[in-house]
């Protein structure tokens, strides 16, 4: 049998005080006259960087390394980002290589392996790295100079 009991407003707010519970209600943070808003990698410290130079690199063997510059702790970004690039180059994966970067956040942004951010971050600046006219166009003299084979 169920029973029903009334409670004051007072004795509600009492018992949400005792118990710890706290209730917060944020302010929209308030900003100086023509501050642009960041959101993204862009908001976070040292933000990103989509220079091909620095992630991809192609051999006279016409073996495609990727500079991975997030850790991989289990996430898959070792995997994940490299093949953004090679989809877009359209790279054989088997010639592909994955170079773990070193902590340089002025050269490779942002290096944080937190927030499961790297794909929804870097998906975009991987992407273009890719489909850099300079990378394509060395990956297509690599194929040819090995017989049409990339």
């Amino acid at each position: 049998m169920m029973k029903v009991v009334n409670v004051s407003r007072r004795a509600f707010v009492g018992a949400l005080a005792a118990s710890g519970l706290v209730l917060a209600v944020g302010l929209p943070r308030l900003r100086s006259a023509g501050a642009e808003t960041k959101y993204g990698a862009d908001a976070m410290p040292h933000g990103w960087v989509d220079d091909p130079l620095v992630f991809v690199a192609i051999g006279e063997d016409g073996i495609v390394t990727v500079t991975c510059h997030r850790q991989e702790m289990g996430q898959g970004v070792r995997t994940s980002l490299p093949m953004v690039v090679a989809d877009e180059l359209e790279a054989d994966w088997r010639r592909v290589r994955v170079l773990q970067a070193q902590g340089d956040e002025a050269r490779f942004g942002n290096q944080d392996t937190d927030g499961s951010r790297s794909m929804r971050h870097f998906f975009e600046p991987m992407r273009r790295c890719g489909t850099y006219p300079r990378i394509r166009v060395a990956i297509k003299q690599a194929a040819s100079s090995r017989g049409g084979k990339q």
